[in-house]
């Protein structure tokens, strides 16, 4: 007997072929993706405007799946939250919601670990698992779906462009109205920095926005936190980067750890502004958040507030993060899990 499939994280030609194969029209697939990702429903036999006989076909041969929600953890200090999922194989996954005024923003792994290495991440430690399919990426926006969420960063555990084919597919159905329903604007790739798939990206027809973790001014330094630069150096990546603006006509923002004595004095910032000059950018500039184990440490406020007034105006926007979920380990680069497989 034919194994059945989990039909979560298929998009509208992907149903479509599915039902034609089952001698249904091929419109009915609209309906399919409304009643999975808009209502979240589950069981075919809920789905009640299609007919009986289509709905015991897909019980037949399919199944729609859903991830495990294990632990929930909230800040003291801000109430963002911190989630961990359990994937069918028993790996881990953590997501996370952070709250500002009327926006609330998910924080959306791609993959379980990250096979990056960089020297300041907690999830670089963890080392790499598997990648994420597209239903796992999308069902961890679905199963926090009640908190009215209005932002989607993928900026969790994992980098992005190497799970290229389940994040783009995953993004189809977060930016569509037969989808999750966000706005492309209300949408952000971040990546360490991979320039063929940032041009490859740069080719898709959404205007999701764009992060590049950039974190040093110089490739001796880019070396030392992020090995991806020895194989991807500045040069190509910001060559990567301008083709991307030129393209989509608009910014991408770079983001900056400020890490104590490393990459925040003076110098730093001045070759950071003469880095990124012509670039159509904003510079994201985040405060290290401590990491058990390693030896990093955040810059003092003044070295921080120093390093931001001296980039400013030299590069066109310089914003200051203020990282939110610190305490509960679920702030930028903190995010790790142990596997159970």
């Amino acid at each position: 007997m034919k194994e059945k499939i989990n039909i979560k994280g298929l998009w509208i030609e992907d149903l479509e072929k599915l039902l034609g194969e089952l001698g249904e029209k091929r419109y009915k697939a609209n309906q399919l993706a409304l009643w999975m990702y808009d209502k979240r429903i589950t069981d075919f036999s809920q789905m009640t405007d299609l007919s009986k006989n289509l709905r015991d076909k897909l019980s037949g041969i399919a199944y729609i799946d859903s991830i495990k929600l294990i632990q929930s953890q909230t800040s003291k200090i801000d109430f963002s939250e911190k989630f961990l999922f359990e994937l069918k194989d028993g790996n881990g996954i953590e997501t996370v919601l952070m709250w500002e005024k009327n926006r609330v923003t998910i924080c959306v792994s791609t993959q379980a670990g990250c096979p990056l290495g960089c020297s300041f991440c907690a999830t670089g430690k963890m080392g790499f698992k598997r990648n994420l399919t597209s239903s796992e990426i999308v069902d961890q926006i679905i199963a926090l779906k009640d908190h009215k969420i209005t932002h989607v960063v993928l900026m969790g555990m994992g980098e992005p462009l190497l799970n290229y084919e389940s994040v783009i597919k995953a993004l189809r159905i977060m930016n569509s109205a037969l989808g999750l329903s966000f706005a492309a604007k209300n949408i952000t790739i971040s990546t360490a920095g991979i320039p063929d798939m940032i041009k490859k990206l740069a080719d898709e027809t959404r205007r999701i926005k764009l992060a590049i973790s950039l974190n040093a001014p110089t490739d001796e330094k880019r070396d030392q936190l992020m090995p991806i630069n020895k194989k991807h150096p500045l040069k190509d990546l910001l060559e990567a980067v301008k083709d991307y603006t030129k393209k989509k006509k608009g910014r991408i923002t770079f983001e900056y750890v400020l890490i104590k004595d490393f990459n925040d004095s003076q110098k730093d910032a001045l070759e950071l502004s003469k880095l990124v000059m012509g670039i159509p950018c904003k510079i994201n500039l985040i405060p290290y958040n401590l990491v058990p184990g390693l030896s990093y440490e955040k810059p003092s406020e003044e070295k921080i507030i120093a390093f931001r007034d001296y980039l400013y105006p030299r590069c066109p926007a310089v914003t200051l993060r203020k990282s939110k979920g610190e305490d509960i380990q679920a702030a930028c680069g903190q995010l790790c899990t142990s596997a159970r497989s």
